[in-house]
């Protein structure tokens, strides 16, 4: 009896051990997600539709995901993409949200060869204003 007692208790100890390693395992592999929001302004729309076609798979190659794409410019055929002013008097042309699962993977993404010779076309086709968030998990 003594036995079966010591290999129920050893049992109950690895299984709490174990769950305690998976615990503290999925804690630190929950990392927030990077969010980078972009107001464009448009100039020249061949030279941003070219921009938009080379750059997208440079962000999926890069682990980049587009979460919002707006601004109905003549390029989008869905018409619903019209960016909707709310409060205050901000009407972005364009309206970007992309998002990364780490700061690093953003940075090889802007720090890329194959970024940095697709940006000269969006630099020359329109001006941009960017802000870069991290999700907060602990709400």
């Amino acid at each position: 009896m003594k036995s079966k007692t010591t290999i129920l208790i050893a049992i109950l100890a690895l299984f709490t051990t174990s769950i305690q390693a998976q615990t503290e395992k999925s804690k630190e592999t929950v990392s927030p997600k990077i969010f980078v929001v972009l107001d464009i302004t448009v100039y020249d729309t061949i030279m941003y539709e070219q921009y938009r076609i080379k750059v997208e798979p440079i962000i999926k190659k890069y682990n980049g995901k587009y979460l919002v794409r707006s601004g109905g410019m003549a390029f989008d055929k869905d018409p619903d993409k019209k960016v909707i002013p709310g409060e205050g008097n901000w009407n972005p042309n364009r309206l970007i949200i992309l998002e990364w699962n780490s700061m690093e993977e953003l940075q090889k993404f802007i720090n890329s060869a194959e970024y940095q010779k697709v940006a000269e076309l969006r630099k020359n086709s329109a001006s941009t204003k960017s802000v870069i968030v991290k999700e907060n998990l602990t709400d």
